[in-house]
């Protein structure tokens, strides 16, 4: 079902990837409409299908922009993300193969009690998706609360080991449940884990954007389009990608945790995106558990070697047995969930209720000023106040609501963000 996805194989090479060139970006009219579009529309907001009007926009991209939005049927708050119709995204195909196997093997099991946790609690949610105006592609999400990378400057680059080690096992059960469907994130950092409001024990996946099929058997080898700080080893040699490269990138982001944003200095200056690349691959190459690791719990060493270690081509993967160095740490809980119960309590509100009573809805259109001042009133959004917070102390970080900030250290997407206008497609 799958197969058909196109994935522009990169060429064989024996070195690390240096290459600093970028695939055009600028050419579609579409594109250019949806990067340069920066005006105030508020007496026609925009309305997908009778049921999404957009409101903020936070995050723009050059082949995407991602706006906060209200499902007028369900009155809830949600996520659309647009993308230029020319552009490969593979994250809508990957949601809602997981959204069908939720519903054909999972939903009665886990409405009668059966299991526990919401499988689908893994990854961000997929509620909708379709064509607008045959130029763009949307895809309505569940909104999250912050990513990793959020907390990460929140908490400034220190949690407890307690933390770290719940990251540790959540990542794990939402890789094991992409793999699970032979799909490999390829792309994973801390901006795609992505934490709740609502339930402070979960830790969903996101970007899946360049996600890839993995094909055990296959003699086509499928290998990473893009390198972030957190690649594999493989991954910057240009080899064939496994599941295990996700496990890697996993093992350096929970490194940067231990050593509180160190193990990759991010004061040291780069002239290029190459020579950026090429050292953090050098970093990568020299890693020793037993060195780096020598002054925090043993359980993080015999971690980093298991992974170390792991045979790419032995699969499926023991996930049991990389989780089984932490049994006898219990009772695990997120550094932040204490601050989300205490602004929850003050609130009295959570940050998926939307009320739209007041809002006029006549042809199409919907009065800016009413939206804003139903939100107002009735909703109290925790995340908002978190990023107030953290503008307060002087260190404030941009979101987008599938990632909750920016795309990366290493982006090939320039950023704007602009949370007064509303956008309108023409």
């Amino acid at each position: 079902m799958y197969q058909e996805i196109d994935f522009n194989e990169a060429n064989n090479v024996n070195a690390p990837k240096t290459s600093t060139e970028h695939s055009n970006t600028k050419s579609s009219d579409s594109q250019r409409k949806l990067s340069q579009m920066k005006y105030n529309n508020k007496e026609n907001p925009v309305i997908i299908d009778n049921k999404y009007i957009l409101l903020n926009v936070i995050y723009q991209g050059k082949t995407s922009t991602i706006f906060e939005a209200i499902n007028l049927q369900l009155q809830q708050a949600c996520v659309v993300r647009m993308t230029i119709l020319s552009k490969s995204d593979n994250s809508t195909k990957i949601l809602q193969y997981f959204k069908t196997q939720f519903e054909n093997q999972y939903e009665e099991k886990y409405q009668s009690g059966k299991i526990t946790q919401n499988p689908q609690d893994c990854l961000v949610r997929l509620m909708d998706h379709g064509v607008f105006m045959n130029q763009y592609n949307y895809q309505v999400l569940n909104k999250t609360g912050p990513s990793l990378k959020f907390w990460f400057n929140f908490w400034k680059s220190r949690f407890s080991f307690e933390c770290i080690i719940l990251i540790i096992l959540k990542s794990i059960d939402a890789l094991q449940l992409l793999h699970s469907g032979n799909f490999i994130h390829a792309n994973l950092n801390m901006q795609s884990l992505l934490t709740s409001l609502e339930n402070q024990r979960t830790l969903s996946l996101g970007n899946l954007q360049q996600a890839i099929v993995f094909k055990p058997n296959s003699k086509i080898v499928q290998k990473c389009q893009h390198l972030n700080k957190y690649s594999s080893l493989g991954q910057h040699l240009g080899i064939q990608v496994y599941p295990k490269d996700d496990l890697e990138s996993l093992l350096y982001i929970v490194i940067q945790l231990l050593t509180d944003g160190e193990f990759f200095d991010y004061q040291k200056k780069f002239k290029t995106r190459a020579d950026k690349l090429q050292w953090y691959f050098s970093i990568k190459h020299s890693f020793l558990p037993e060195k780096v690791l020598k002054n925090y719990p043993p359980c993080f060493t015999d971690f980093a070697n298991k992974i170390k270690f792991l045979n790419p081509m032995e699969l499926p993967v023991n996930y049991d047995a990389l989780k089984a160095v932490f049994k006898g740490y219990k009772h695990l809980e997120f550094d932040w969930s204490s601050l989300i119960n205490g602004l929850k309590k003050n609130s009295g509100k959570t940050s998926q209720q939307v009320s739209v009573q007041n809002l006029e809805f006549k042809s199409g259109q919907v009065s800016l000023d009413t939206i804003n001042e139903s939100l107002n009133e009735q909703v109290i959004d925790l995340h908002h106040r978190l990023v107030k917070t953290q503008k307060h102390i002087g260190d404030h970080c941009d979101y987008n609501p599938e990632t909750q900030e920016s795309d990366g250290e290493i982006s090939f997407e320039e950023e704007s963000t602009d949370k007064s206008y509303v956008y309108c497609f023409k």
